[in-house]
């Protein structure tokens, strides 16, 4: 009895070990003929899956890393229009400051010029590091710099070519009203009108500057010159009511400084 209970005992833990070791699989219901499943079959797909995901990983990893360049990029872009923006401004300014002195110093009604006499300063133009020097040559070939479309119709319209910085200016804002120069180009539109004689559309440019670019710094400059055109034609109660909004929106402006003369000259003159 003693060696049938350790036979009996021993063939129940190989059995254990067994079921314990590998998975039973029951193939009786296929049919004669057709493959079995086998463990290894079964895990194919899931080794498929998980390699599936590990990419997808991969590829996600890879766009958010895009999109941070991408990011970078355009703020970038942004801080150097910020730049450009307030460095035409600058120029414009400092402009404006001897436009208001020649106004300022001529007594009587007509202060305008007919042509623009001072040359706007060219913007800094920012370029690589400049290359090693070279062997010079017999006639070495100038530098070309390159114009945006502003340069060239303010520079159209400094050398006395008024009709083609119309069309240049006119060409620049319908392209796109939205640069960051649009409110120059403009004030300069209107100031090219006024000197072609064309006082209708001059007050439409300015008036325009009041319009779509409320808080560019040429507003002041445009009421300035709506106020002038008035009171060249006479104009006094309408001269005197841009020339006093600009002293009261913009009271440390030079705009405001001429306007106050002008007012004064309005004043001084008999009913």
């Amino acid at each position: 009895m003693k060696k049938l209970s350790a036979i009996l005992l021993f063939s129940v833990s190989q059995f254990a070990l067994a079921d314990s070791l590998a998975p039973v699989i029951d193939n009786s219901s296929y049919p004669m003929g057709a493959p079995t499943q086998t463990p290894a079959a079964i895990s194919a797909p899931m080794n498929s899956t998980f390699e599936l995901m590990t990419r997808l990983d991969e590829a996600q990893a890879e766009i958010q890393q895009l999109n941070g360049k991408i990011e970078e990029q355009a703020n970038t872009l942004a801080e150097l229009k910020k730049k450009q923006s307030a460095m035409f401004a600058d120029f414009d300014d400092r402009l404006q400051q001897v436009e208001s002195k020649m106004s300022g110093a001529k007594p009587t009604v007509s202060t305008e010029s007919p042509a623009p006499t001072v040359k706007e300063p060219e913007p800094v133009v920012e370029s690589a590091p400049p290359p090693k020097p070279a062997t010079p040559t017999a006639n070495p070939t100038p530098a070309v710099v390159s114009q945006t479309p502003y340069q060239q119709a303010f520079e159209a319209f400094r050398n006395g070519q008024v009709a083609e910085a119309i069309g240049q200016f006119s060409a620049l804002l319908s392209k796109d009203p939205t640069n960051s120069l649009a409110n120059n180009a403009q004030f300069w539109l209107g100031e090219a009108y006024r000197v072609n004689k064309d006082i209708p559309a001059a007050k439409k440019a300015f008036n325009a500057v009041l319009e779509k670019y409320p808080t560019s710094q040429k507003v002041p400059d445009a009421l300035l010159k709506l106020g002038s055109l008035e009171m060249d034609a006479r104009n006094s109660a309408k001269a005197k009511e841009y020339f006093t909004r600009v002293m009261t929106d913009f009271p440390t402006s030079k705009p405001a400084q001429v306007a106050a003369k002008k007012l004064q000259q309005l004043n001084e003159v008999p009913n």
